[in-house]
């Protein structure tokens, strides 16, 4: 049995509890332990009490005794100058201390390791202060300073204050920041509850917050775990956590369908999916698909879902699908009920049960000259308004005639039909190859024959004759090689032929991509810059060669602007 002691402090004033023959080492006459107050004891002068903290043995001396003051209380003056100066001896604790009228200079607890403050007062006893300076103080983790008045500053801790400064160095965790305003601390402890879930799922860590894997759990279970049909037993203990055993025996649940199972028994609550190949129809009941898996519910067969869709009008144009089309009064695909005006589709969003709205007709339509040279794709407004003024001209020549008596129809201007067949107006190269044909009538030239066949409108672009105008030579030669690998393919062996030219520069590459466009060759470059390079391939029955080279034209041309002849001027004799 233990038995406690309330042993007393040096001074006498305060008790605490400890168990018996723990304090001999520390015991004293006096007391104890120190309670680390104010001793507080009567001194030997019996008009002052001891300022020192709780201390074993007897009290010393007062120190105001007239044997220990030997100077002023600023301690610049020795007090045996003071007593020749006419000051009185003192006699005893009691007697003030004299004083030297120097100012006191004692060092205050204001100011900085760089200024020090000192006492302004002159010399006197007791404490110094207040400061009238301004002192610079620091926080705890010195990121911050303020100025303040030293007459506010009492003792010396208040020298520092704290910041408002949260630290953001990470706890001894590792995962968590230290959160503490103006800290100093070296090592930053973490003491949050760790609360990860252990390895077993089921509990979680109630140590203090820490670094790497949390220990397993301790918890562990006395009851037989089995598997769900209960053939395979695992017995305790169980660590807390353990997933039932395995078991190789066919799974014994009901399946929703009636289909062989071809998995064992299983501790999750679904089973996996049937993968029995049935056949099943797909979402849109187009057709019957095999080696469908029994799991598989939504099958999609890739056709057009073409069900008539609400508007009673259009069909469905998504691939096949499960659910509705779409909903009530909301297809918006083009009408196609025919324009009162022009005949096109109407081409608005599908409106049905109301009129086909107002609209300018977008549809294309082919238009072309008398002489069927010009061809042009238009729009049906655009054609529309062509015939239109077309008519009223034509109309205008006709009330002419009627003034003169001839009579006149206007129902072919009126028509429909006429209306689709508006022309285009011939140009000045129309009424040429006009006059050409009629000339080849005349002197009975067949046209057709003809490699240089003025009818027939020039393949080269004026791009390409100007290139070829710049380097004749050049294009010459690839024109040569286009002709020849046409030829071979259209009569060699094999359908298609290529040819890899040497690399050159962009421009060179440009003339045989337009020369093979002419020729209906396929050309392709490969490479980057500076060995970039151009290959050609001819494809029996798709390249062709032009009724006219490129070169031929360029020279025939050129011939055709040659400056005439100066004609030669005889000189006559002065004589004649």
């Amino acid at each position: 049995m233990m038995i406690f002691v309330f042993p007393v402090c040096y001074c006498g004033v305060t008790t605490h509890e400890v168990p018996c023959g723990t304090d001999k080492d520390r015991s004293d006459s006096s007391g104890h332990f120190s309670c680390q107050k104010i001793c507080a004891m009567m001194l030997n002068c019996e008009a002052h009490r001891c300022q020192q903290v709780c201390h074993p043995g007897r009290c010393q001396p007062c120190p105001r005794s007239p044997s220990l003051v030997k100077t002023c209380p600023c301690s610049q003056t020795p007090l045996t100058k003071l007593l020749e100066l006419g000051y009185s001896e003192r006699r005893s604790c009691s007697d003030p201390v004299p004083s030297c009228g120097k100012t006191c200079n004692k060092p205050l607890a204001c100011g900085s390791s760089d200024t020090i403050h000192l006492c302004e007062k002159l010399c006197h006893e007791g404490s110094c202060g207040p400061c009238s300076l301004t002192s610079t103080i620091r926080c705890r983790c010195g990121s911050k300073t303020k100025e303040v008045a030293c007459a506010t500053i009492q003792k010396e801790e208040e020298l520092v204050f704290t910041c408002e400064k949260r630290c953001n160095k990470k706890r001894s965790c590792g995962r968590h920041k230290c959160g503490e305003l103006c800290c100093v601390n070296v090592e930053h402890k973490c003491l949050l509850i760790c609360g990860y879930k252990l390895n077993c799922g089921l509990h979680r860590c109630q140590e203090t917050c820490h670094r790497g894997n949390c220990e397993p759990c301790w918890q562990s279970s006395f009851d037989e775990l089995t598997c769900h049909c209960g053939l395979t037993v695992l017995y305790p203990p169980i660590a807390c956590g353990t997933k039932p055993p395995e078991c190789k025996n066919m799974c014994t649940r009901r399946h929703e369908c009636d289909h062989p199972v071809f998995h064992n028994c299983h501790s999750e609550e679904k089973c996996p999916p049937c993968t029995y190949l049935t056949q099943k129809w797909c979402m849109g009941k187009h057709e019957q698909r095999s080696n469908i898996p029994c799991h598989l519910q939504d099958i999609s067969c890739g056709l057009t879902c073409n069900k008539t869709l609400p508007c009673e009008i259009h069909r469905c144009k998504r691939i096949c699908h499960r659910g509705d089309c779409l909903a009530e009064s909301s297809c918006q695909q083009p009408c196609v009920l025919p324009r009162p005006d022009c005949g096109h589709p109407c081409s608005a969003p599908c409106h049905k049960g109301s009129s086909c709205p107002r609209t300018t007709c977008t549809a294309k339509v082919a238009v072309q000259c008398d002489c069927g040279r010009r061809k042009e794709t238009v729009m049906c407004t655009e054609a529309t308004s062509s015939y239109q003024r077309y008519a009223a001209i034509a109309m205008a020549s006709k009330l002419s005639d009627m003034q003169l008596g001839d009579s006149m129809d206007i129902g072919p201007l009126l028509t429909k039909k006429e209306m689709k067949q508006t022309r285009l107006e011939c140009d000045q190269e129309c009424a040429t190859l006009e006059r050409n044909r009629r000339l080849a009538e005349a002197l009975q030239i067949d046209s057709s024959s003809d490699p240089f066949n003025v009818r027939s409108p020039s393949v080269y672009s004026d791009s390409l004759k100007e290139d070829a105008r710049k380097d004749l030579k050049f294009v010459t030669e690839v024109e040569e090689e286009i002709k020849n690998l046409v030829e071979l393919a259209n009569k060699g062996k094999q359908p298609k032929r290529s040819h890899c030219f040497p690399p050159m520069n962009r421009e060179h590459r440009k003339i045989i991509h337009d020369l093979a466009e002419v020729y209906g060759v396929e050309s392709v470059s490969y490479d980057s810059e500076p060995k970039r390079n151009v290959v050609i391939t001819a494809q029996r029955g798709k390249s062709v060669c032009p009724n006219s080279m490129l070169t031929s034209l360029i020279e025939r041309e050129t011939a055709a602007r040659a400056p005439p002849p100066i004609a030669h001027i005889k000189q006559h004799s002065s004589n004649s």
